[in-house]
């Protein structure tokens, strides 16, 4: 069935090049990408820094003189992480800006909408700033993604406290949403095939403030480990009222908490919080000349310090540039796929997991990332952690 899928994308993706006599975005000197990326809305936290990170990628490729003639024009929309405007601002830079690829499309519902409209183009939708394994599963030729899925990083995280702490009954608690069912999803299944029993599952709005209930229903359970699919603000509130209420036994959660500023939390309010992630924070004072040079540049062009979304931004910009390389002068939707799927072994330069793509794996991340916050900074547990 997946084979049938993919010849099928294949089609539409040959129709379409066809109706176009040629390759959309590409032109003898130039290639257009765009990004529908959450500037001014409730994750512009993230997509500033992922569109800055791209910006500075690409800016460093035109500055050298561009990729075999080429330079590349980056148009960013802003969705304001509402999925009616992800979706005009896909078909603008389809039908209008006739873009080559999207890039780093910010959240998963816009993602997903976008990308109906990306498909029937025959256009690429690359490394998405969102976890979800939507964006990769099931295997479809067009689809990328640089990060372990949700349900993966779950699945990482609860084998490596059975493995090491040998946990016999566990709880989860997460928001009710479709990012909360995913980490779900990679937990029960987990826990069927380790034999790892769930005491509770309790489900929360993203916007619950009052955890009381919630944590004392967790301490009454008798469960050994919180496996969290929280956010930001839940995160450190629950956390916290457990803690307060005596709760002493393991606490962890996913990329979506990875924030210095939940290390950095109240007074140690996060003290012992675990999180699996496919990325790390650099450190951008281990004496490594290139993470310098990129804090400074950044710090200097943006007045900022960059977060963990800009180091995003900047890989996907990266590998980006690294398949129309390899790709040579013939740059099309199918020589770019087929580069993109001989990435091997890709080193991420802020230090992070190496990410490999090929015809079956579109999801780049090989490892994770085990962090414990401890004196307000994540501390590397483990650096190659499998899922």
């Amino acid at each position: 069935m997946k084979l049938k899928t993919i010849t099928l994308a294949a089609a539409v993706i040959a129709m379409a090049s066809t109706a176009m006599a040629e390759t959309q975005g590409v032109t003898d000197n130039k290639i257009i990408v765009g990004s529908h990326s959450d500037l001014s809305g409730p994750l512009a936290i993230g997509g500033v820094p992922a569109t800055n990170g791209l910006k500075m990628r690409f800016d460093e490729v035109n500055a050298a003189g561009g990729i075999h003639g080429r330079m590349i024009e980056f148009l960013v929309e802003d969705a304001q992480y509402q999925v009616p405007l992800a979706v005009r601002a896909t078909n603008k830079l389809v039908k209008k800006d006739k873009i080559f690829a999207m890039i780093m499309g910010t959240g998963t519902p816009q993602n997903l909408a976008a990308m109906t409209v990306l498909d029937k183009a025959g256009i690429p939708n690359l490394f998405p700033l969102t976890g979800a394994g939507s964006m990769y599963k099931p295997l479809h030729p067009t689809h990328f993604s640089i990060y372990v899925s949700y349900q993966d990083q779950a699945a990482g995280a609860l084998s490596y406290f059975h493995r090491k702490m040998a946990v016999k009954n566990i709880c989860i608690q997460s928001v009710a949403s479709d990012y909360g069912q995913e980490i779900v999803e990679g937990v029960k299944e987990t826990a069927k095939k380790l034999g790892i029993n769930i005491s509770l599952h309790g489900t929360h709005k993203v916007t619950e403030t009052d955890f009381a209930g919630a944590a004392t229903a967790i301490k009454n359970s008798g469960c050994e480990l919180l496996m969290l699919g929280t956010t930001i603000k839940d995160t450190i509130t629950l956390y916290g009222t457990l803690r307060k209420l005596g709760w002493d036994k393991p606490i962890v959660g996913n990329m979506v908490p990875y924030l210095q500023l939940i290390a950095e939390a109240g007074n140690g309010v996060t003290e012992g919080l675990y999180l699996v992630s496919p990325y790390r924070i650099a450190d951008f004072e281990d004496g490594d000349e290139w993470r310098a040079k990129f804090l400074a540049t950044y710090k200097k062009r943006f007045g900022k310090h960059p977060n963990v979304f800009a180091q995003a931004g900047y890989i996907a910009g990266d590998l980006f540039v690294k398949a129309v390389e390899a790709v040579g002068a013939n740059l099309t939707v199918e020589s770019l796929i087929a580069a993109i799927e001989n990435i091997q072994n890709y080193q991420d330069p802020f230090g992070g997991p190496k990410l490999s793509f090929s015809a079956s794996k579109h999801g780049g991340g090989d490892a994770l990332v085990l962090v414990q916050n401890q004196s307000k900074v994540w501390i590397i547990l483990e650096d190659d952690l499998p899922y």
